[in-house]
């Protein structure tokens, strides 16, 4: 037996051992909803023991399909029923009672982890003269249960909002998340779940691939107070539920385009307007001027290898020499600069991006259905290159149901994202869009086996397996794998070339090339039982085991520069949980305990000062006889343990009233380091360490706070207002080790915190003609830096006279770079029925019409000016920012078919947005935005240079106005 093998048979006896322990707990996984109530004689008020309550149907837009497995319970003594496992979606229940006319609810609306409460009032049969009554489901005012921040999007509902087209714009809804910072949370403190299985990077702690939207059922957006089932996560979870096939085949058909357009401000990046050099380097009589870079020569003197203003001499005594021929000279240099710049004035507006998107599902038989959606999506970059950016995405699963009691799953999900990678120098792939532009692919497996058995009416048992893999990789053209730019350096193979306007062609892209590969299995088991009315007592087990193979090289020009990150791990991690849901008359609790493991099943260099530092090394013997002071095989190591941390949480909310209900709820939320963090290991060419990641990492910590009210109001509106605060310690930060020969490497430590707290404002209408939201988020984000990189600390082993063992960054808090003071979202969508308006030839042109409009205010980010060098950081903020897009479209009913057609527009309102780090976290830029901000887009590459470049698209990170439009085939 391998090593390997050895290690994966220990961490599944981990994992059988914790199965043992909590089976006895019962094991749950949030990916139903629960449907209660009670029955109840309406002339007498009395409860109806026995009575029947089934889910009879579903709903498909506003058509109702039968279901041929139907859920159901029975009403005890108090007339209570409760019926579990119920998936996401609208339903019509129906209640029977022995002597009493049946009752028919339609369009109930059943949502992840939710209680939905339907009371039935049942009436003699001899009163009412028939058998069957059928009313208008009315859902309750507001959440009895909702003790967490959360939002819940029905996919069907969101897709008339513009631009909704992966699980990104469904985040940009949210006010209180931002470029996946959720409530002043750094990136990776987030947990993106597809059906209950992950889809984030473990490498990163970021999400792999974007969702698509059509392939989704639900989605569910928590921001604070999320339950014990969820771990390894700080600061908001996103839970995507995804369709499956119904009783009856439906297929939706989507193609869409972009009109073709300029994606950068200003036009072409090639026109002359925007490359202002170009009419005077055209003329050879400015190549005889002097280089402002290299005074006392000629511009045309540089990178051509010749050392003299004038041709050598060829005959003696030598002819006179005159203009003529150095601008013969000056004629062969700009003829040859024109080559590299050949593109000038080139056009391209002529480029369409298209997507198609499929959806369908069905049945295949009577036990067996399927479901598939699939995209196949087409991006051209700012620039034209030989290859667009492709993304393709399917999402697939296969349900068999053999009898009402048992349930398989199987699900795949697979996404390939081909992307041109343009880097912050635009002076290198401008020009040269083959060499200086890196190709990256990145490809996401999921798949998955899902078996579901009802054991009773309150209990079903879930077991599931899923495997994921996620691998990044990155590729330059002509060099061979091992291969340095260096063996070229000679110009055997081809010329590069920096002009006067410091453009570059003919040279490889070095910064990064090789790939990341990791691959996630994971088990997860889950039984729910309704104890008593009062009790869902809800246990689980996870269980994850990785294999992580990474081999990078970096800067690899020559071997001075080259660096190497190669390592393979298998590390390991789980969790037990319980939870109660405690449901009573005025008081709702959720209250949960989890105790996370995990080992990184590594070994480790021990001496923080110096990882390769040989302990048998001594100076005093003779030379000979000493070995080397740094020795890898000889160096102290130690073995990783297991690691275990108990975090308690709950949640409360107290219903005030029939219209209000008021929550809190506390949380602590442990998130374990990225594994980059724990197993990084970058060397020289010569096996020094550059970098070195480090095991001894605690996990990340989170303690959040959260209260507030959700409101019902007149006319179909609901006001939830909610406050934080979080307290953010053991966040990871750089240091730098300096051994006693002052040999330094860099690492990782626990050191970091913030400060969050904010509040959150949302007003929404979620019935009518008129819909929408109104969203405000205020927050205030402080602590040392917003990343891992921004406030590195040193530490000396023996310091140099003068110095201090220990240098820390400044002390004061900042604003950490990515807050936000203050961010508002409103969408306001109008939709007309189908039977809306005035006719017109026989016609309703008013009728299922929709439009959207969706506008997103922000307040400027913080960024340093400190002209005086006084200390201050942070002091200032970029300028507010406004994104819009709208949306119109028109159902039609053709051939018993249903065509929608629709245009969606983009910045609507043409508003430029800066990029942040492009713009005010670079040096210069910076100083240009504070004394000359006229000149902002004027790159000039040196002081004073005559030659300008309109950089206007390179500072600016977002599109001008553009069209999409798109006919969608529902079949």
């Amino acid at each position: 037996m391998t090593w390997r093998v050895r290690q994966l048979a220990r961490a599944m006896g981990v994992c059988a051992l914790g199965w043992m322990i909590s089976a006895p707990l019962l094991l749950y996984g949030a990916e139903t909803g629960k449907i209660a109530g009670r029955v109840l004689d309406r002339e007498k008020g009395e409860p109806l023991p026995g009575a029947n309550i089934v889910v009879t149907a579903y709903w498909s837009g506003e058509t109702e399909r039968p279901l041929q497995w139907t859920l159901g319970a029975a009403s005890n003594e108090n007339g209570e029923y409760v019926i579990l496992n119920v998936p996401p979606g609208i339903y019509t229940l129906e209640a029977s009672f022995i002597g009493y006319a049946k009752e028919r609810r339609q369009k109930v609306q059943v949502i992840v982890d939710r209680t939905t409460r339907v009371d039935f009032f049942l009436q003699p049969q001899a009163l009412v003269g028939k058998e069957l009554v059928v009313t208008a489901y009315r859902p309750t005012k507001v959440e009895a249960d909702l003790t967490a921040t959360r939002q819940t999007y029905q996919v069907e509902e969101v897709m008339t909002i513009a631009g909704m087209s992966d699980i990104r714009d469904i985040l940009d809804l949210q006010a209180d998340v931002i470029d996946d910072h959720f409530r002043g949370g750094r990136t990776g403190e987030s947990l993106y779940l597809i059906n209950g299985a992950t889809i984030v990077n473990p490498l990163n702690n970021e999400r792999a691939f974007q969702p698509i939207v059509t392939g989704l059922e639900q989605v569910e957006v928590y921001t604070s107070g999320f339950s014990a089932e969820y771990g390894n996560v700080q600061s908001g979870v996103v839970n995507m539920v995804t369709k499956e096939g119904k009783e009856a085949w439906e297929t939706r058909l989507e193609l869409s385009a972009t009109f073709p357009y300029y994606k950068t401000w200003g036009g072409s990046v090639y026109s002359p307007r925007n490359l202002k050099w170009f009419a005077s380097l055209n003329n050879p009589e400015e190549w005889l001027k002097e280089n402002p870079t290299n005074p006392g020569k000629p511009l045309w003197d540089v990178g051509y290898g010749v050392t003299k203003y004038l041709p050598p001499r060829i005959v003696w005594p030598p002819n006179p020499l005159n203009h003529q021929d150095s601008l013969r000279m000056a004629n062969l240099a700009r003829i040859c600069w024109l080559q590299s710049v050949r593109e000038v004035g080139l056009e391209y507006k002529n480029r369409w991006d298209y997507r198609f998107d499929l959806a369908t599902g069905g049945p295949l038989s009577r036990k067996v259905r399927m479901f598939v959606a699939a995209r196949h999506d087409l991006v051209h970059p700012l620039v034209p290159t030989p290859y667009p950016d492709l993304d393709w995405q399917i999402m697939a699963n296969l349900t068999y149901r053999p009898s009402p009691d048992h349930r398989f799953r199987f699900s795949v999900t697979y996404d390939r994202y081909f992307e041109n990678y343009l880097d912050d120098n635009f002076l290198w792939w401008t020009f040269d869009r083959t060499l200086s532009i890196p190709k990256r692919l990145t490809t996401s497996r999921q798949y998955g086996i899902d078996y579901q058995y009802v054991i009773g009416s309150r209990t079903f048992l879930d077991l599931k397996l899923n495997f994921f893999g996620h691998c990044f990789s990155q590729d330059v053209e002509l060099l061979q794998p091992g291969q340095l730019l260096y063996d070229y350096s000679n110009n055997r193979n081809w010329v590069d070339y920096t002009g006067p306007s410091f453009h570059r062609v003919g040279r490889v892209h070095t910064s990064l090339r090789g790939d990341e590969r990791s691959d996630t299995y994971a088990l997860n088991t889950s039984l729910t039982s309704q104890l008593t009315e009062s009790h869902l007592l809800k246990a689980g087990l996870q269980f994850s085991y990785y294999d992580l193979r990474v081999g990078e090289q970096f800067n690899f020009t020559q071997q001075g520069s080259d660096r190497r990150l190669a390592f393979k791990a298998y590390p390991y991690e789980g969790a037990l949980f319980v939870q109660d849901k405690m449901e009573f008359e005025g008081l709702i609790a959720n209250a949960g305990l989890r105790l996370d493991f995990y080992n990184f099943n590594t070994q480790y260099y021990s001496d923080i000062y110096s990882p390769l530092r040989n302990p048998n090394y001594d100076p005093t013997l003779p030379y000979r006889e000493r070995g080397k002071y740094y020795d890898p095989q000889l160096a102290r190591k130690e073995r990783t343990k297991l690691y275990l941390r108990l975090q308690p949480r709950v949640g409360i909310s107290f219903p005030v009233s029939e219209n209000a209900v008021f929550h809190l709820n506390y949380g602590t939320f442990t998130q374990r380091p990225d594994f980059n963090q724990i197993y990084y290991y970058r060397i020289t060419q010569f096996n020094e360490i550059e970098l070195l990641g480090n095991p001894r990492l605690r996990p990340e910590n989170t303690k959040a706070y959260d209260v507030g009210l959700v409101h019902s109001m007149p006319f179909g509106f609901y006001l939830d207002v909610s406050a934080y605060y979080k307290d953010v310690t053991d966040l990871v930060e750089t240091a730098y080790y300096y051994d006693e020969q002052q040999t330094v490497y860099q690492t990782y430590i626990n050191r970091d915190y913030a400060d969050i707290k904010g509040f959150h404002v949302s007003l929404e209408k979620r019935t009518g003609i008129l819909r929408g939201s109104l969203r405000y988020n205020y927050e205030s984000a402080k602590g040392k830096s917003s990343n891992a990189l921004d406030a590195p600390v040193a530490y000396f082993e023996k310091p140099p006279e003068g110095q201090e063992r220990v240098v820390l960054p400044s002390p004061e808090d900042i604003y950490l770079d990515y807050d936000r003071t203050h961010k508002a979202v409103a969408d306001i969508r109008l939709l007309t029925p189908s039977r809306f308006g005035p006719s017109l030839l026989g016609r309703k042109p008013l009728s299922n019409l929709a439009a959207s409009l969706t506008l997103r205010y922000l307040t400027g980010r913080p960024y340093t000016w400190d002209e005086k060098g006084l200390g201050l950081r942070f002091n200032k903020r970029t300028p507010e920012e406004l994104e819009s897009r709208a949306r119109i479209e028109k159902r039609l009913r053709v051939h018993n078919s249903g065509v929608t057609l629709y245009l969606e527009v983009f910045n609507l309102f043409n508003k430029r947005l800066y990029h942040y780090y492009r713009t005010f976290r670079d040096e210069y830029n910076v100083v240009v935005w504070e004394k000359d901000r006229k000149n902002l887009f004027n790159y000039r590459g040196v002081e004073n240079s005559p030659y300008v470049t309109n950089q206007e698209f390179f500072l600016l990170r977002n599109e001008p106005r553009h069209y999409r439009v798109g006919v969608i085939f529902n079949l």
